[in-house]
């Protein structure tokens, strides 16, 4: 908005009266620091105004400093509107070599002083929000712009320029152009004065550049190259000539498809058709497009993928008398349904049990997403998610329980592999705390990017911030619990920072002042071992024992081999629901190959054995052959060392392998006495009997 003269006035409220003082002037000038103060009459109208030229010519005239101004001032004062223009203003007292000049309203009462320092500081502050304003113009321009003086020197760089050109500004401003970019010939333009159109750079044609001269007094002063990548646009050619040779293609291929082909639009009209589908239809192209597909083929009900959105990837159907398989699929365009595509299988139907098999897998899939979903939408894993019977397992889920309700921070310790994080999200849902679970791995990212995820940050506390600042995990986990995974890997400097939270349970944002208070209970975890890593000086004492209050320890693997059927067979189940498999569990060989296993990769190695397995097998048992070579080679070479020593027990071995088998099957039956006893060929009674005398415990 343009600025009028009222508004860069200064001193609103002081004026003189005819009748006022010298001395009165003297101290209106001290408490001031202005050179000139307008004189009013009693109506507190303009009369003149007093500058200290009058006041040092009364004095050395020898006036008394108890002599009133009447007759001294100077009269009539200059003045100027105070709703004239700033620019109006700042000509007249050009012109006149005014050094001050009288604002007044319209009825010649002051308003305030426009001087020449309020002049300076207005031009000032307009200088400097044209600069700013020009900045940030250059800054969002998508061409690159570069100037340069009159000595060919670089003073403009903007960010367009330096990707274009592939520099910083920094290495160019205040350097000779001719030195840095000599393919840029804007210099040229200081010799001549004249413009030189659109060209491209040597040695990188897709860049576009135009050079213009700037004048000032009529003189060339300067020069600016603008600089347009027509990379962008090239690349847009190609992909419009790659989408013409790609719709040719699929004419052709739709043409030749084996397949009858039928595509809609949102109206349901018929937009593209193949040859397969007119011959069966025993209609000619033009008798087909354009028309409803209810008409058409009404059969296939294609138009209520239009409403419904649905995939349906197989149906068999009577069409015209002929059974057919029929796909139908939506076309999405900005999430939004727009058409629909239909695929009619009429020839070949002895690959329908393929088809049904690959439906059937994708069922068992989204079945155990959904369940995924479902748990984790829960809240995370509760103790029952956590596979496992054995007295070690027994022990520190009681243990675990026994704590959740407490508000004392934990220390699980265990090995890699053995469910420390489904340990902490139990406890978590277990203690019934309002707030989130919420986990940060301490090993996975470096200082400074952890102690942001830890305390969050205010907006522009660095270099590529969010504007609007972000939260950090202590925030979100208010009244919830925060899990630091890997804690054993955190630096001393973040530790000192988390030990002051822990203590203090307050804390500030990376480049914020306020103090945020948070109530967050801490679940720490780590294969390391602490007590020695304190000795070393690698990690804080009284960080440790803040958090070794409560002390949890997952057993690996190879301390509860028991739980290895069980886990065994609920992985199995997993992998079956994931890739569609129908296999029943573990060969008892390979049972007695995961028993002898010392697993140091503990459940997660388990897991990977498992899947491993079934990307060879898709039904039946797990053999060794189906394993890693590095676990079935193991067992072999341990029975050829024990046969060597002479030291087989067949009553032994043969126990061991019946009480596997037996565990093996109430693993695949889920704890059901009865059904075990179907899988092994025996009795309910039978099955008892064996089960005091290996004392295997079971859920009926």
């Amino acid at each position: 908005m343009a600025r009028v003269a009222k508004s860069i006035s200064y001193h609103k409220e002081v004026f003189l009266r005819p009748e006022n003082t010298l001395r009165e002037v003297v101290e209106t000038f001290s408490r001031t620091r202005l050179d000139a103060v307008p004189v009013v009459d009693v109506e507190s109208r303009v009369q003149g105004i007093m500058t200290k030229h009058n006041l040092y010519r009364a004095l050395l005239r020898g006036e008394s400093l108890n002599s009133p101004i009447a007759g001294i001032f100077a009269s009539p004062a200059v003045a100027v509107d105070g709703e004239q223009m700033f620019n109006d203003v700042y000509r007249y007292m050009q012109e006149r070599e005014l050094g001050q000049v009288v604002v007044t309203d319209a009825d010649n009462r002051p308003i305030g002083m426009v001087t020449k320092m309020s002049v300076i500081e207005s031009l000032h502050a307009r200088s400097e929000r044209m600069i700013s304003e020009l900045a940030s113009l250059l800054d969002a321009l998508e061409n690159g712009v570069l100037a340069i003086n009159r000595r060919g020197i670089i003073t403009v760089f903007n960010p367009a320029a330096e990707k274009m050109l592939g520099v910083r500004a920094g290495d160019m401003l205040g350097r000779e152009v001719t030195r840095v970019l000599p393919l840029v010939k804007v210099h040229e333009v200081l010799q001549d004065g004249s413009v030189q159109n659109w060209q491209r750079l040597p040695e990188n044609p897709g860049i576009l550049a135009k050079y213009l001269p700037v004048y000032r007094n009529g003189q060339i002063n300067g020069a600016i190259a603008v600089m347009h990548d027509l990379t962008g646009y090239e690349k847009l050619a190609r992909e419009l000539e790659s989408v013409k040779e790609l719709q040719e293609t699929l004419t052709t291929v739709l043409e030749l498809a084996y397949d009858g082909l039928v595509v809609i639009n949102q109206q349901g009209l018929i937009t593209t058709s193949n040859r397969s589908i007119n011959d069966f239809l025993g209609l000619e192209q033009d008798q087909i497009l354009h028309r409803p597909v209810a008409e058409i083929l009404p059969e296939i009900q294609l138009d209520e993928v239009l409403t419904t959105g649905s995939t349906d990837l197989g149906d068999v159907r009577s069409i015209r008398g002929a059974r057919c398989i029929v796909t139908r699929l939506p076309m999405h365009r900005d999430g939004q349904v727009v058409g629909a595509v239909a695929k009619l299988t009429f020839k070949g139907l002895s690959r329908l049990p393929e088809l049904v098999k690959r439906l059937q897998t994708l069922e068992s899939q989204l079945s155990f997403y959904r369940d995924e979903l479902s748990r984790v939408t829960r809240a995370g894993f509760s103790f029952e998610d956590i596979v496992g019977d054995s007295p070690p397992m027994r022990r520190v889920k009681a243990e675990a329980r026994m704590s959740a309700r407490s508000p004392s921070s934990i220390l699980l310790l265990g090995e890699s592999g053995t469910g420390k994080e489904l340990f902490a999200s139990a406890i978590h849902k277990e203690s019934g705390r309002p707030g989130l679970f919420v986990k940060v791995n301490c090993a996975a990212m470096p200082d400074n990017l952890l102690e942001s995820e830890f305390f969050g940050y205010e907006g522009g506390a660095f270099t590529g911030a969010r504007k609007s600042g972000k939260p950090g995990k202590f925030e979100l986990a208010d009244r919830g619990t925060l899990f630091l995974d890997e804690i054993g890997d955190m630096s001393p400097q973040l530790q000192a920072k988390l030990l002051r939270v822990l203590q203090e349970r307050e804390f500030e944002r990376v480049g914020g002042i306020k103090t945020i208070q948070v109530e967050v209970r801490i679940i720490a975890a780590t294969n390391r071992d602490l007590e020695e890593m304190m000795q070393r000086g690698e990690f804080r004492e009284d960080l440790y024992y803040r958090l070794n209050v409560i002390n949890l320890r997952a057993p690996p693997l190879r301390e509860r081999r028991e739980d290895i059927p069980l886990l065994a067979g609920h992985l199995i189940r997993k992998y079956n629901r994931i890739m569609g498999g129908r296999v029943t569990g573990l060969a008892p060989d390979t049972l007695e190959i995961f028993l002898k296993h010392a697993w140091p990769g503990n459940v997660r190695e388990l897991e990977n054995v498992i899947e491993r397995a079934l990307n060879m097998v898709s039904e039946g048992l797990i053999r060794p052959a189906h394993l890693p070579e590095y676990l079935w080679e193991q067992p072999v070479r341990v029975a050829q060392e024990v046969i060597t020593a002479k030291k087989i027990n067949l009553e032994e071995n043969m126990a061991s392998t019946e009480k596997d088998l037996i565990m093996l099957a109430l693993a695949e039956s889920g704890g059901n006495r009865t059904r075990a006893a179907q899988i092994l060929g025996i009795s309910r009674t039978n099955l008892y009997e064996k089960l005091r005398k290996y004392g295997i415990r079971s859920k009926q």
